[in-house]
């Protein structure tokens, strides 16, 4: 019984090691998610300054206007584009993540309730 407790203990710890990694993996993707979603944000809001003037502008104006317009609707694509990229692979780190903990946590149960079952028996043959 004492054999079967430690290797679940170490069978616990080598899934919380693994759950470990993949949560700082899940974590490094989050980061590159949020960067990405906060960059993109940016974009939309200087396209929206762009294009709000109050006050006519000479030809001249509206040509670079229309530049800056361009290079910031370019800059949005391509970070709607990278953000598109990036997802499929946020949401299996996600999954693995996830199950990875869930393993741990499934595995220390076990175990509680492997030492919950020897401490009935010991009570059961010490109080019969």
């Amino acid at each position: 019984m004492r054999q079967d407790r430690d290797a679940l203990a170490g069978l616990e710890r080598i899934a919380r090691l693994k759950a470990d990694m993949e949560m700082r993996r899940l974590a490094a993707f989050r980061a590159h998610v949020e960067a990405t979603r906060h960059r993109i944000g940016q974009l939309e809001t200087e396209l929206q300054a762009i294009y709000r003037a109050d006050q006519p502008f000479s030809v001249a104006e509206a040509r670079l206007t229309n530049a800056l317009a361009g290079e910031r609707s370019r800059a949005l694509l391509a970070a709607e584009e990278e953000l598109a990229r990036i997802l499929p692979g946020y949401e299996r780190a996600r999954q693995a993540a996830a199950r990875e903990f869930g393993r741990g946590e499934a595995v220390q149960a076990l175990r509680k309730d492997l030492v919950a079952q020897a401490r009935r028996d010991r009570a059961r043959r010490g109080g019969g």
